[in-house]
């Protein structure tokens, strides 16, 4: 019994170093759980942010107005010929892209975007017109930036809104939309 007990107390040192490593491990385990845990916590902030956005943006929506008084009053028509945009693949490392649309006026009357009022659906993207007022035939170039570094973005390709209120009543907001897919 003398000899099972030694034998016992000789294995000790390599239990206790066989304990640590698994503890070790248990505990980098538990560490890059919590890392991810936060990297999902930041993002569902970010988007609780965006419905926010969408919140605002929805209660400040005209919801078409009606021209009252003379029907041959001149109107602004907007005109979009493209209103999406693909960045393909793009790398963390090469920083923030940026991309332009035109919005024409089509009809007779001022077109006018509020740059203040323009929103998109999250933080990374920032978006900018050149002017606010465009009269007949004229053009408003609306430049669109995304940032792949602003947050954690999610897997593969998705797409960023850009919402742009105007001051035509068949067109009050137009959205505009950008494709990308971030390679770290």
């Amino acid at each position: 019994m003398k000899n099972y007990i030694t034998k016992i107390h000789g294995y000790m040192p390599v239990v206790i170093i066989i304990a640590i490593i698994v503890f070790g491990f248990a505990i980098y385990d538990i560490r890059e759980r919590l890392v991810r845990t936060e990297n999902m916590i930041a993002h569902l902030d970010e988007e609780v942010d965006e419905a926010g956005t969408g919140v605002k943006r929805l209660l400040k929506r005209s919801g078409g107005a009606v021209i009252q008084g003379n029907p041959q009053r001149s109107v602004p028509i907007v005109g979009v010929r493209e209103s999406e945009f693909d960045f393909g693949v793009i790398e963390k490392k090469d920083g923030i892209v940026s991309t332009t649309f035109v919005i024409k006026n089509e009809g007779e009357g001022a077109l006018n975007i509020k740059s203040s009022d323009i929103t998109t659906s999250c933080g990374c993207t920032k978006a900018q017109v050149d002017k606010e007022e465009a009269l007949t035939d004229e053009s408003i170039v609306l430049t669109v930036f995304f940032d792949p570094n602003f947050h954690e973005e999610p897997q593969g390709r998705f797409f960023r809104s850009v919402f742009v209120p105007t001051n035509d009543s068949d067109n009050s907001e137009i959205e505009f939309k950008i494709f990308v897919e971030i390679k770290s």
